[in-house]
C-alpha cells in the first residue's frame, strides 16, 4: 500500500541518486502491482529491520517477508532464523519460488566462516526437500563510518565480505551480492552503524536490481545450453 510518507521519500531518493521524483513514483507502483507468484525472504539483524521499517512506509508487498533481529547474529540465526525461514516457505504452499536475502554479519565478523557453513547446509535441505524452486543472495557487510561507530573496522568488513564472496562463487544455489560498494557512495548513518531510511530503500532497490540481473542471465545461460544440446 502506497502511504502518504511516499512524497517525503520519492524527494529525498531523487536529490540521493539523481532520478527523478516521477521515475520512482513509477517503479514504486511497478513493485505493488506485480502478482504473488514468487516471494522473498530478507534475513538480518537491525539494520533489515531498519530497512523494513523503511520499505514499508512506501510499499506493503505480499510476498516479502522479513525474519530479523536488532543486535543479532550467527547465534540467533542458528536458533531462531532457520527455522523462520523454513516455517515461512512451507506456511506458503502457493508459492514455488522462492528467493532467501541474508544480511547478516556486522555484529560478529569473527563468525564468517560459520555463516558460510549454516547456508550451505540450509540451502541443501532446501533445494533437496522442499520440492520448490529456492535461492539464496547473500548480501556484503556494509560499511560503518568509523568515526561514530567504534569497535567495528571497515578492514574487517572487507576481510568478512571476501570470504563470502569467494564460498560462494561455484555454487548454484547461492550467489553473493556486493551492496558495500554501492553503499560507500550513497550512505548516511547518523550513528555510524544505522543508515537513514532513503539508504535502505536505496540498497533494497539494489539487491532487487541485482538479483533480477542475476535470475535474467542464468535463464539465458539455461537456454542457450539447451539450445546447444538439442543441436
Amino acid at each position: 500500500m502506497i502511504k502518504t510518507a511516499i512524497f517525503t521519500y520519492l524527494l529525498a531518493l531523487a536529490t540521493l541518486t539523481g532520478t527523478s521524483t516521477v521515475s520512482y513514483k513509477a517503479e514504486i507502483e511497478s513493485l505493488k502491482s506485480q502478482s504473488v507468484k514468487s516471494a522473498v525472504v530478507f534475513v538480518g539483524d537491525s539494520r533489515t529491520v531498519g530497512m523494513k521499517t523503511a520499505i514499508y512506509k512506501c510499499i506493503d508487498k505480499d510476498n516479502e517477508f522479513f525474519i530479523a533481529e536488532a543486535g543479532e547474529g550467527y547465534t540467533w540465526l542458528k536458533n531462531t532464523g532457520l527455522d523462520g525461514i523454513k516455517n515461512t516457505i512451507s506456511s506458503h504452499s502457493n508459492i514455488d519460488d522462492w528467493t532467501i536475502v541474508t544480511n547478516l554479519g556486522v555484529n560478529d565478523l569473527e563468525n564468517a566462516p560459520k555463516y558460510v557453513d549454516t547456508y550451505k547446509k540450509l540451502m541443501e535441505k532446501l533445494t533437496s526437500k522442499s520440492g520448490r524452486s529456492v535461492k539464496m543472495y547473500v548480501i556484503s557487510v556494509n560499511p560503518v563510518d568509523e568515526s561514530k561507530c567504534k569497535g567495528i573496522k571497515n578492514a574487517d568488513i572487507e576481510n568478512a565480505n571476501y570470504l563470502f564472496e569467494s564460498s560462494f562463487e561455484n555454487c548454484d544455489s547461492i550467489c553473493y551480492i556486493d551492496t558495500n560498494t554501492y553503499t560507500k557512495k550513497i550512505m548516511s548513518a547518523p550513528d555510524g552503524l544505522h543508515y537513514t531510511d532513503s539508504t535502505y530503500f536505496s540498497i533494497y532497490q539494489y539487491i532487487l536490481k541485482n538479483i533480477s540481473n542475476e535470475k535474467k542471465t542464468a535463464e539465458e545461460i539455461a537456454l542457450a545450453t539447451n539450445t546447444n544440446q538439442k543441436s
